[in-house]
């Protein structure tokens, strides 16, 4: 499977609908809770990977302040518009940079920190990037990366698969599974061992997903990833079926109104 050809948040309308469902129900709690277990943060300098609209960079700023600085970058030219006018007031302490994770605009040797949020199992040349973020650290500095564990284990993006594969929609199922499905802890820490890393750990990380309005707003999620183009091309009866095949799976995994089941992710800290 081609994961950069299949899972693209190139197009402006899925860009600005992930920032606006995903990120304040998805990935501003994770950014808090990587940022808040892995202090101290003041006067480090810092890149956040893969920085999509901006929720991890934000944080960063907040916590590096007032003495240290957070690098920017993202290959997505949208991703990075939206980060950019999200963080304005604190873009003097910010460098956004457009480009690849494989060859950075960033002098050897210069960061203290690389953070990458859910971004590391999209790159197309794993181990590319990781001797790029070798690089760029300080010698002793580290790196932290998260990567979803699979839909099984992700409920909503699981509920998500089943409706689809009992609407015998596999192609469109597969691809939802891409950010989830591709990357064991042995896969995420081979190319660490590689690159020469030191005091590599990988460890399991959960948390409750919360959204307000029950099942539409878990609807929503599905609408929100780069998906919602397939979704919106079948037919009105197929999308309906699917609303309502979604919704009744949602109810019997949701704890309370708000609580959209549990997300896991695996999280990999080590040292050059």
């Amino acid at each position: 499977m081609d994961k950069q050809v299949e899972f693209s948040f190139g197009d402006d309308s899925i860009a600005k609908s992930y920032d606006k469902i995903l990120v304040p129900s998805l990935f501003e709690p994770w950014a808090v809770h990587l940022i808040k277990n892995n202090q101290p943060w003041v006067g480090n300098m810092v890149l956040d990977l893969a920085c999509g609209t901006g929720v991890v960079t934000k944080e960063l700023v907040r916590n590096v302040s007032p003495n240290g600085r957070v690098f920017a970058l993202d290959i997505n030219g949208q991703m990075l518009e939206i980060a950019k006018l999200k963080c304005k007031a604190l873009e003097n302490h910010i460098e956004f940079i457009e480009g690849s994770c494989e060859s950075m605009a960033i002098a050897d040797s210069s960061l203290d920190v690389v953070v990458c949020q859910q971004g590391f199992q999209f790159f197309p040349n794993k181990q590319a990037a990781t001797l790029e973020i070798y690089r760029v650290l300080k010698p002793g500095g580290s790196v932290i990366i998260s990567t979803w564990c699979p839909v099984s284990e992700c409920q909503i993006f699981g509920v998500i698969c089943e409706t689809l594969e009992t609407l015998n929609e596999n192609a469109i199922s597969q691809m939802m599974r891409v950010p989830f499905d591709f990357m064991t802890q042995s896969e995420l820490q081979e190319p660490f061992n590689t690159a020469g890393f030191s005091n590599i750990e990988v460890s399991k990380q959960e948390m409750s997903m919360y959204l307000e309005g029950e099942v539409d707003s878990a609807l929503m999620v599905a609408y929100a990833t780069p998906i919602a183009p397939k979704l919106k091309e079948l037919s009105v009866e197929k999308r309906e079926e699917f609303n309502k095949v979604f919704a009744a799976k949602m109810r019997l995994i949701s704890k309370d109104e708000r609580n959209c089941g549990q997300m896991v992710s695996n999280v990999l800290k080590a040292n050059k």
